[in-house]
């Protein structure tokens, strides 16, 4: 039997919560480091620097692609957009070699509530093709989940991942043509599940009339999150039939 359903899960706040520690500083120094080589040492180079640290500190990521999330923590400063893009790969290699470091300690990276029972359940599901939909680079994922092990329960390759994406509603698109791609099916509608803790992942896919199950496991409330009308909504993901029943019952527009 083939998947009749696309179900796309958001990662952090979704399925595991990451302390801040393990992204800012490996964000800020790699940003730090392609920036003082890239510019070489001009003369306000230091000042520069500065304002990404001050960026930081009021900064949520939440529902943002790694590859906005430097943009954005660049903002104020003189770098252009045609340089922050030739920066992109050195900032990326040397964050996901700093993310590497953080989380070789397990404490960094905790399961959000009802997770594992709710993937293995989904596993033997054959109408669901598990994949995600997350603004981490790729390889970012899979560090993250490969530390609880949850990266087998994925399909990366019909995934949508943050390199070079700008803004998250790029994403579902992206997964779309994936699964075309390399599962030679395509899916439509209510048949693309977007799982996700921000308004950012109920926003994100409404161009495609999605189906969207947001869930409160992190910053915003569930009444945050209904506002933005997702098809369910609920505080957790404990409840495993309530939630499969969520991603595969018939739904119409």
């Amino acid at each position: 039997m083939k998947p009749t359903h696309l179900v796309l899960f958001d990662i952090d706040g979704t399925l595991i919560s990451t302390k801040r520690n393990a992204w800012e500083p490996p964000f800020c120094e790699s940003i730090e480091e392609a920036w003082m080589e890239e510019v070489k040492l001009m003369e306000d180079s230091l000042h520069e620097v500065s304002k990404i640290r001050a960026n930081a500190y009021k900064y949520r990521p939440g529902g943002k692609t790694d590859t906005q999330i430097i943009f954005e923590l660049l903002e104020g400063t003189k770098v252009t957009e045609e340089v922050i893009f030739r920066m992109l790969p050195a900032i990326r290699e040397k964050y996901l070699g700093r993310l590497r470091k953080v989380l070789g300690d397990p404490a960094v990276i905790e399961l959000k509530p009802g997770i594992r029972e709710l993937l293995e359940a989904l596993s033997k599901r054959p109408e669901a093709l598990l994949s995600l939909l997350t603004g981490n680079f790729e390889e970012g994922a899979r560090i993250k989940l490969s530390a609880h092990g949850l990266d087998e329960y994925f399909e990366f390759k019909t995934g949508a991942f943050g390199d070079y994406a700008k803004q998250r509603q790029e994403l579902p698109g992206r997964a779309v043509e994936a699964a075309q791609k390399h599962r030679g099916q395509h899916f439509t509608g209510k048949n693309i599940v977007i799982i996700g803790d921000t308004p950012n992942d109920v926003r994100c896919g409404r161009h495609l009339n999605v189906r969207t199950i947001a869930v409160a496991t992190s910053n915003y409330s569930i009444e945050d999150l209904k506002a933005e009308n997702p098809d369910y909504a609920f505080p957790d993901l404990t409840d495993t039939q309530k939630v499969i029943s969520a991603i595969l019952e018939p739904l119409t527009a």
